[in-house]
């Protein structure tokens, strides 16, 4: 899988979250580590500015 650097549709962000609970559920190396950090970034600003949050 590619690694996931930005989620602009409801697609993007289904994807990345099926890839972070992917990580979640395995052997985590740094990059992978990286990798969650990122996708949680992410996915907060996704949220922020498409599920009423602040």
């Amino acid at each position: 899988m590619h690694r996931i650097t930005e989620i602009e549709t409801e697609d993007d962000y289904r994807d990345a979250l099926n890839r972070f609970i992917e990580l979640c559920e395995s052997q985590k190396t740094d990059k992978d580590l990286q990798e969650l950090l990122l996708l949680t970034d992410l996915m907060e600003k996704f949220e922020r500015a498409n599920c009423g949050g602040n």
